[in-house]
């Protein structure tokens, strides 16, 4: 499908198609230097990305928004890394 061609039959249901295909959010194991308390925000460039949902002492289940989310993010003073989600497997 030609997406810089006119207008076609079936446009909207393809052009629907294509952009629910990426996920914009979504739930990630991420790394920290400490255990995290549950709902705890995280930012990144000073912008409130996602939410710790469950931690152990050095990794933790968080719900990110991954167009915002970086590298080396912050919950309080707590660092996060962020190593990406990889689901070509």
């Amino acid at each position: 499908v030609d997406f810089k061609k006119g207008c076609y039959v079936g446009q909207e249901v393809t052009a629907r198609m294509k952009h629910k295909a990426t996920l914009k959010k979504g739930l990630t194991i991420i790394e920290t230097t400490e255990r995290l308390p549950y709902n705890t925000p995280i930012f990144a460039n000073d912008k409130i990305v996602g939410k710790v949902y469950s931690s152990t002492k050095n990794q933790a289940l968080a719900y990110l928004r991954f167009e915002f989310a970086s590298k080396i993010m912050m919950a309080g003073e707590i660092e996060i890394i962020y190593r990406g989600n990889d689901f070509s497997d």
